[in-house]
């Protein structure tokens, strides 16, 4: 019987296109910061008896919208179907919220970064599910390496060629990145959105360091959420409801169907195959 194989050596054996799916094990394995229980703990709702058993964002959300929808059924029951989802909306923002405020406790390191980019730049196409700053912080270093050290950058990507490449404009000024489908090869995809990421009706922007006035990006991210603004991304309780706001955003449908149509392997990294995502793992079933 063939046992397990390294990831060294099946990486370097495919000869045919690599793709990446990041889950929340990915960034867990920075930091153990971006757990559900971490976060909760850090929350202003720590103490709320609506996570009285639960510390699953996801699944408190999912809880709250089937009581909604049940008495929703009850027209008379209105008022309380209100509440519920009140209280999901609540529950969403203070998510968004902590997640915002904690990045100021993680700090990766160039090694980090570098390490963490040698094992992306094995792969084509770069799928995450994940809201938080991690993966945009190893781009940008892999974007500063590949400019400031060009020949060294090409040497460690030799077999991929690799550049990371989110498909926003990469115009060199401090304005924000309009993101611009088809204008730029893209590589890499936020499929339910990130702290980074924000739009509005007609387009998504992602935010980027502004060193004149040193803000950095979860500097801007906290700016807006100041304002009632929150970024683009996607908490929902279960698959169904998360496929209908992708659908509903032009950049996260766009990511959506390049997903859907990849070609070659796919590699699944920190993800508890959970029923949550059914969108995603439909959509690795009938890819043909």
């Amino acid at each position: 019987m063939t046992g397990l194989r390294n990831f060294e050596d099946l990486i370097q054996d495919i000869d045919c296109d690599k793709n990446l799916l990041l889950g929340n094990g990915f960034s867990i394995a920075c930091s153990d910061i971006f757990s559900y229980d971490s976060i909760l703990k850090k929350s202003s709702l720590c103490n709320s008896d609506l996570f009285c058993d639960n510390s699953d964002y996801e699944k408190v959300i999912e809880n709250l919208n089937f009581k909604k929808e049940v008495y929703q059924l009850a027209n008379e029951e209105y008022e309380i179907a209100q509440m519920y989802e009140s209280w999901s909306e609540e529950i969403k923002w203070d998510l968004v919220n902590t997640l915002t405020k904690l990045h100021d406790k993680v700090y990766t390191s160039d090694k980090e970064n570098h390490n963490t980019f040698l094992f992306l730049s094995d792969f084509n196409n770069i799928f995450t599910l994940n809201y938080d700053l991690l993966l945009y912080w190893v781009i940008i270093y892999a974007v500063r390496l590949y400019q400031s050290n060009f020949d060294y950058y090409k040497n460690i990507v030799h077999i991929n060629n690799f550049y990371p490449r989110d498909g926003f404009d990469r115009s060199q000024s401090e304005s924000d990145c309009i993101w611009c489908q088809d204008k730029w090869i893209q590589n890499v995809f936020y499929l339910h959105g990130g702290l980074h990421l924000f739009c509005d009706s007609e387009n998504t922007y992602k935010l980027k360091y502004a060193s004149s006035n040193n803000l950095s990006i979860i500097d801007k991210t906290k700016y807006w959420l100041e304002r009632g603004t929150s970024p683009l991304v996607i908490i929902e309780g279960n698959s169904v409801d998360k496929l209908k706001w992708i659908r509903g955003n032009h950049y996260l449908n766009y990511c959506y169907e390049q997903f859907c149509q990849i070609q070659g392997v796919l590699f699944i990294h920190g993800h508890s195959l959970d029923d949550k995502d059914k969108h995603i793992f439909d959509a690795i079933n009938t890819n043909p």
